[in-house]
């Protein structure tokens, strides 16, 4: 029960003791299950083990919470019912303090449901019974694009004279003025120094908000650069990520990220990626 409100404690305080474990080489490959059926979460760790996965479980909120204060990890899989605290506080505290992608494995596949589970923060939704043949599809995908985005991020950083071209076609003249993204760590820096951490889905749309040539991004094309539907859902997440990362840029000054009605969204400042 201690870790259980020490962690529940940071998490409404909205402290980040975690935001600083970004996904690395060590973590790449490694996925936690919280799942309290045991023979369900025997049977995923198994099967996910034989397909090459460094794969740990949980049974309850309290091995969880111990088990990430130690550890890295890429992917959680989050089943629900867990007895000792409810499964979406758990979502939405990896959402606000880590970078890790979320499943949650769902019972009642009814619009309300899906809704809380996108809004809590979960990135992808399998109904149980869980078919082991989608469920590979799905982590392998997640971890191809885990590889893809690092490979990417790691490309902004290989040449001063791609972010000197960057700045000039943004016209970034004064670096007083500017927001900088570290796509080493995710973090978002203010003009004026102070860095905020991201989580992937934040850095993810940022980044598709700040290597445009557009006046802003259309909905359509961010629905696919976060992995999200394009229905009612998927919209509800994007909306969601945008209210949250608003609230989270405003602490340090105005929001730059606007909208742009009828289009999609903008980074309306000066910005440099470093």
């Amino acid at each position: 029960m201690y870790y259980i409100l020490r962690y529940y404690a940071l998490y409404t305080q909205e402290l980040t003791p975690l935001g600083t474990k970004s996904i690395n080489s060590s973590s790449i490959r490694r996925i936690i299950i919280v799942e309290y059926d045991a023979e369900l979460r025997s049977s995923l760790v198994r099967f996910l083990g034989i397909n090459g996965y460094e794969v740990v479980a949980a049974s309850s909120a309290l091995e969880f919470y111990c088990m990430i204060d130690r550890n890295s990890f890429s992917l959680a899989i989050m089943g629900v019912g867990i007895l000792d605290q409810s499964s979406l506080v758990l979502v939405e505290y990896l959402r606000k303090n880590t970078v890790m992608h979320i499943v949650m494995l769902i019972t009642n596949n009814t619009i309300e449901d899906r809704l809380s589970c996108y809004q809590a923060g979960a990135d992808m939704l399998l109904e149980k019974p869980v078919d082991l043949r989608e469920l590979s599809a799905l982590v392998s995908n997640v971890f191809f694009r885990i590889d893809n985005h690092l490979q990417v991020s790691a490309g902004f950083t290989e040449s001063r004279s791609d972010i000197m071209l960057y700045n000039k076609r943004n016209r970034v003249v004064d670096d007083t003025l500017a927001w900088n993204i570290l796509s080493d760590g995710w973090r978002l820096l203010s003009p004026g120094g102070d860095a905020l951490e991201l989580t992937l889905k934040e850095f993810r749309f940022l980044m598709a908000l700040c290597c445009t040539t557009s006046t802003a991004v259309p909905r359509k094309e961010l629905l696919e650069t976060l992995e999200y539907r394009n229905d009612e859902y998927g919209n509800r997440a994007l909306e969601s990520l945008v209210h949250r990362l608003r609230n989270k840029t405003a602490i340090l000054g105005t929001s730059p990220i606007k909208t742009a009605h009828g289009v999609g969204y903008s980074f309306a400042a000066p910005v440099n990626i470093v």
